[in-house]
């Protein structure tokens, strides 16, 4: 056998995996993955986690009763775990989805059962979650969210920003679209971007922001900064692409077109 991790009785071993992105952007926290024993009888496993390009953990141990082992992923991804109990025969293989990443505690749970085989449940809360969104756009659809208030209320010379993303493309795309203001995080969208779908936020909220999107199957990323000029006119907008690819565009539009300036213009970057 390979060695193995003693894990005494009543103990709990805890291992971090990742880059600890999670920490620097976003509302996501991590999500734990534990592999427990709750008999009363010693028993002898692997635990494997894994990518879709490689395996990023894999520990063998012993577990003794009522012990177990808790691996922390700190970058939002697909995974997919393996838990194998040779001694048992038994093997349980389940997969952590991005949208299983919230605000919140998320764990995911592989336990030893008495009668011999393995038994796993998740769970994953989003109360008190109100920036964290994680929805699928259909193909020819828009999907929007608000982000302040919906709707401004009237004759306040109120104007918003909307960010857009689009997928023309025939290939469906996870990506995830972040709303950050004074270093701070004010929204966390996740989505399913299938073919020729769009996702709309508007921003109803005056103020500095950073834009982002990233696609995580090809973990391209890009950004936009808009600034209170941004809101000032009915027609402004950041507009995000993704290729068949996965290569993204962004870039910020402003048009001052009935704001009373008496004047047209536009400004572009990229």
């Amino acid at each position: 056998m390979s060695e193995q991790t003693l894990i005494e009785a009543g103990d709990t071993a805890e291992r971090t995996i990742g880059t600890a992105s999670l920490e620097e952007r976003g509302l996501r926290t991590a999500h734990h993955v534990a592999f427990g024993n709750p008999t009363e009888e010693t028993h002898h496993g692997t635990i494997t986690i894994s990518t879709a390009s490689e395996t990023v953990f894999e520990e063998s141990v012993e577990l003794q009763a009522s012990a177990s082992i808790v691996a922390s992923l700190t970058d939002l991804g697909t995974y997919t775990v393996r838990v194998a109990v040779p001694e048992l025969d038994a093997t349980d293989v389940v997969t952590i989805d991005p949208h299983q990443f919230t605000c919140n505690v998320t764990k995911t749970t592989v336990n030893v059962q008495g009668d011999g085989t393995l038994d796993s449940t998740s769970i994953s809360t989003r109360m008190a979650c109100p920036g964290v969104v994680s929805e699928t756009a259909p193909s020819d659809e828009v999907v929007s969210h608000t982000l302040g208030d919906d709707p401004i209320p009237a004759d306040t010379g109120r104007f918003t920003h909307t960010f857009m993303l689009r997928n023309p493309s025939d290939e469906t795309w996870t990506a995830r679209m972040l709303v950050e203001g004074d270093s701070t995080a004010q929204f966390d969208g996740l989505y399913k971007v299938e073919p020729e779908s769009t996702v709309l936020i508007t921003l109803t909220e005056s103020g500095t922001y950073t834009l982002s999107v990233d696609v995580l199957e090809t973990e391209m990323t890009a950004s936009e900064q808009v600034t209170p000029e941004n809101f000032d006119c009915n027609q402004s907008s950041t507009r995000a692409e993704i290729d068949s690819e996965g290569e993204l565009t962004v870039n910020t539009l402003s048009t001052l077109m009935a704001c009373g300036t008496g004047t047209n213009s536009t400004n572009e970057s990229s």
